[in-house]
């Protein structure tokens, strides 16, 4: 690939990427208080989100999938979010990593709603949240475009199929 600033190639570049989101991703799985996330912090919190969404059938929608598996739920968002962040940082399932990572930001901008919830207090960081969000997004689209698995990665040592 194309030398950049005379330091590094492209595909280095985009590893350096795809190492800073991986890590983010991981930051973003240890700064939660584990015993409460998994005891009913986040199952509580999703809840009123999905009481107070702006749209009432989304919000009934994430209430009916959230509230009947409150036990498990919590486990599912720390897996996606440590699995990701692991894929990412070591170049491992990259592809699906950043699919993953992409549909998770997703389904937040989604919860936290595009507007204020109709009680500001259920989430007075909504316009912070969306914008973490979609600045993640971004770089994640950016590198599942330009197939960023291509240095420094599990997958490039690995030969999977999705590497050239």
């Amino acid at each position: 690939m194309t030398d950049i600033f005379g330091f590094l190639e492209v595909d280095q570049w985009l590893a350096i990427l795809r190492i800073g989101l991986g890590l983010w991703w991981i930051k973003s799985f240890a700064h939660k208080p584990l015993k409460k996330f998994v005891s009913g912090q986040m199952v509580s919190w999703t809840l009123d989100l999905a009481d107070n969404h702006p749209v009432p059938a989304f919000g009934r929608a994430i209430k009916k999938l959230v509230e009947p598996n409150g036990a498990w739920f919590p486990y599912l968002v720390l897996a996606g979010e440590l699995a990701v962040g692991i894929g990412l940082v070591f170049g491992f399932l990259t592809p699906i990593a950043l699919i993953v990572a992409i549909f998770l930001n997703l389904n937040y901008i989604t919860l936290a709603g595009v507007k204020p919830t109709k009680d500001i207090s259920v989430n007075p960081a909504y316009q912070c949240e969306q914008g973490q969000n979609w600045n993640m997004i971004v770089p994640q689209v950016v590198l599942l475009a330009m197939g960023a698995w291509g240095a420094w990665s599990v997958d490039a040592v690995l030969s999977l199929p999705w590497v050239t």
